[in-house]
């Protein structure tokens, strides 16, 4: 607190401690963030299914790179993600199952309405998934492929590849419940 130049007893009375601060800062980044993507997921559901996930990988890796959020609001959520303090808890009603909510119907719209729900489920982890690794591990993307490293790997690249690979497996999935034979 002291090298941020805050005065603690401000901060012990608008926001009780320093989670009570913490949390306050990322209702307000998520609160931000929440209003801009209803308006593109409006946009977006008047599109057949394909290019609706096109626009939604889009979406989500330019959101976790460029858009007007801050580089600081990104940080503070991966960071969040990688060693949760418990600020989420609350927040993945409000702005993360939203998305994720979004994300499953659009899965569903591409592979079928007999496609077991854990399965819509999994895909849609597997795009995020996907989303983030691009473009948290491009040091490490670069270093395996290294013909990338001279490419620019621009938002609409890495979209159009997740959207493919993505497009692909969601065509290839099995429309039953698992079962639990070993055979």
């Amino acid at each position: 607190m002291e090298r941020a130049g805050a005065n603690l007893n401000a901060v012990n009375y608008y926001f009780r401690d320093k989670q009570g601060l913490y949390e306050a800062l990322f209702e307000q980044a998520h609160q931000n963030v929440a209003e801009e993507d209803q308006d593109e997921f409006a946009r977006m559901r008047v599109l057949p299914p394909e290019r609706r996930m096109r626009s939604f990988v889009e979406h989500a890796v330019r959101r976790f790179t460029v858009c007007k959020q801050t580089p600081w609001q990104a940080r503070l959520m991966f960071r969040e993600m990688t060693e949760p303090t418990g600020v989420l808890d609350g927040m993945t009603e409000r702005f993360i199952r939203p998305h994720f909510t979004e994300l499953v119907g659009l899965v569903r719209d591409i592979a079928g309405p007999q496609t077991p729900d854990l399965a819509l489920r999994f895909c849609a982890e597997s795009i995020i998934g996907q989303c983030i690794h691009f473009v948290h591990g491009r040091a490490i993307i670069e270093k395996l492929i290294p013909e990338l490293e001279h490419m620019p790997m621009g938002v609409e690249l890495i979209a159009e590849h997740i959207t493919e690979f993505s497009l692909a497996a969601i065509r290839n999935l099995p429309h039953q419940e698992p079962t639990d034979d070993k055979h």
